[in-house]
């Protein structure tokens, strides 16, 4: 009969140093800038340089948590367009500027094109392989990629399973016609699923008076990601009511101008 074992809890010699996660130094190692911040004044200012791995300038951005969620800012030149890549980790594209289009392959099925523009989001299918284009002759473009490749990477600390994987997720994508049409399935609630939305400002929101006066919100549920986001819109000087969620949220203003206070409980505003 074997004997037991006993696992005990020793606190770390005070000259240990805990290593970095495994996606802090993969990042460093990517060439470009990595600004870590609680808040970006401008999208559209934020310095960049030549990121070999998309084949265009680019940067990352770590706000409060990079160790489940992270994003990442592309800029192409007049006419550019990216190198194709596929990854195993989830992102959204929300188009900061610029006009173009994104070309969606997947084994076995017919290419799919995804047309945007200024304010548009969209999600490339898990692990399909994507390529964006700038269209636009005379003006750049701009996209911040929201990605848990944290959490992915950190993970299974290998960058060749997250970038040179072949497996195919049929089950949420199998090359669909219309997977990319931007007309939006209503779940309930306040919930829609849709795989684009052609402009956020524009879409459709549902009153929340509950949230806080003059509040309209809407959920979205894009290309069977497990990432979510949501759109809230108030109306002059009103004001949205306190709340905390857990980490990873990234808040893009679209339109209009305000302030938010932050604060850890206990603590002041």
């Amino acid at each position: 009969m074997s004997s037991p074992v006993e696992f005990k809890h020793e606190e770390p010699p005070k000259e240990f140093k805990r290593p970095k996660p495994f996606y802090v130094t993969w990042q460093a190692n990517e060439g470009i800038p990595v600004y870590e911040s609680f808040h970006i004044d401008d999208l559209k200012a934020v310095k960049l340089s030549h990121w070999e791995r998309f084949g265009c300038d680019a940067a990352f951005i770590n706000l409060a948590d990079p160790y489940l969620v992270t994003a990442i800012v592309l800029e192409l030149k007049p006419g550019q367009s990216t190198k194709a890549v596929r990854h195993m980790f989830e992102t959204w594209c929300y188009i900061v500027k610029g006009r173009g289009a994104t070309n969606v392959q997947q084994k076995g099925h017919q290419d799919q094109v995804v047309k945007w523009r200024d304010h548009s989001l969209f999600s490339p299918p898990l692990n399909t392989t994507y390529q964006h284009r700038n269209v636009d002759s005379s003006a750049p473009a701009r996209i911040l990629m929201v990605a848990n490749a944290p959490l992915l990477m950190n993970l299974f600390h290998s960058e060749d399973f997250a970038f040179n994987n072949d497996f195919v997720f049929k089950d949420r994508y199998q090359g669909e016609q219309g997977y990319f049409n931007p007309a939006p399935e209503f779940l309930g609630g306040k919930i829609f699923r849709t795989n684009l939305v052609d402009d956020l400002r524009s879409f459709y929101l549902k009153e929340w008076p509950e949230r806080g006066k003059g509040n309209r919100t809407v959920f979205l549920s894009m290309s069977h990601t497990t990432i979510g986001a949501h759109m809230s819109e108030f109306e002059v000087g009103t004001y949205k009511k306190a709340h905390r969620h857990g980490a990873g949220a990234h808040v893009i203003l679209l339109s209009g101008k305000g302030y938010s206070l932050n604060w850890k409980e206990g603590e002041p505003k």
